[in-house]
């Protein structure tokens, strides 16, 4: 520490040692509480936000309120139930420790199409909530990324000045709820954990997750490059090798309902 030259250097010499500390009681949870997969899910097709601009708020919060009650659109629903398959058949209901939301209405009501139990042998699964997931009033640097370049890759983000930085910010607050959400599902059966979120944001935290379950600089790479459609997913898994597996989980140009999982990098 006392080679260090500024106070630039110090805090980035902090947040490595914090990630690294990270990094290792991640790994150590997922072990703990048999964790191979988690699974990040931007909601399906919502309905405007009441053809109010944002500018119209007089504060995050009270935008984040009206922003929250966004439902989906019938063209959302339909998303949502051909996605179903994918996730039903692809990942599994019963594997799911818990499923988590982000508040929001779009998010919740893509989830509840998705998995929904409707046979009798099918599993009944909890639902969580990690706030963070909605990013409004809770990453504003972000928030004016996103007003200003709107949907896109990662790649779209890390382009401008400080952008990767404000990103791995809110990336890793909504690792830390989660690490606080595991506490109270680790004794749950099941070795996935399935959120549903919020466009490039849902990238971000993936990314953050990644970098914690020791992904190749490959295979990060390959993740800045996905733009995440709607009712899409994108899955980490930690094979039984202890190989690590990153998937686009998506119908793109296939018959709908058709299950389909495409990887993103193959060694």
């Amino acid at each position: 520490v006392d080679a260090l030259k500024s106070s630039e250097e110090l805090l980035l010499y902090c947040t490595v040692l914090h990630n690294i500390v990270k990094m290792v009681n991640l790994e150590e949870k997922f072990k703990e509480c048999g964790i191979t997969r988690v699974l990040f899910i931007r909601h399906a097709q919502a309905c405007p936000l009441n053809n109010k601009p944002k500018t119209d708020f007089s504060n995050p919060h009270d935008w984040k309120l009206n922003d929250q009650t966004r439902p989906l659109t019938d063209g959302g629903k339909v998303q949502a139930e051909n996605a179903r398959r994918w996730f039903i058949e692809g990942v599994g209901l019963s594997n799911n420790k818990v499923l988590v939301g982000s508040g929001a209405r779009r998010a919740v009501e893509t989830l509840q199409i998705m998995a929904e139990t409707r046979t009798a042998n099918e599993a009944q699964v909890e639902v969580q909530m990690i706030h963070s997931l909605h990013p409004a009033g809770i990453a504003l640097e972000c928030e004016k990324l996103f007003d200003r370049l709107n949907y896109g890759p990662l790649t779209k983000y890390y382009a401008e000045p400080n952008g990767e930085r404000a990103l791995a910010e809110y990336g890793q607050i909504v690792l830390d709820e989660f690490c606080d959400m595991l506490q109270r599902c680790a004794h749950k059966p099941g070795n996935t954990i399935s959120m549903f979120g919020h466009a490039v944001f849902l990238n971000a935290a993936a990314m953050e997750f990644a970098k914690c379950m020791n992904f190749s600089e490959a295979e990060l790479k390959a993740l800045t490059e996905v733009d995440l459609g709607e009712a899409e997913g994108l899955s980490l898994t930690i094979m039984p090798d202890g190989a690590k597996k990153l998937q686009h989980m998506h119908c793109r140009g296939l018959a709908a309902g058709s299950v389909t999982a495409h990887p993103l990098f193959s060694a």
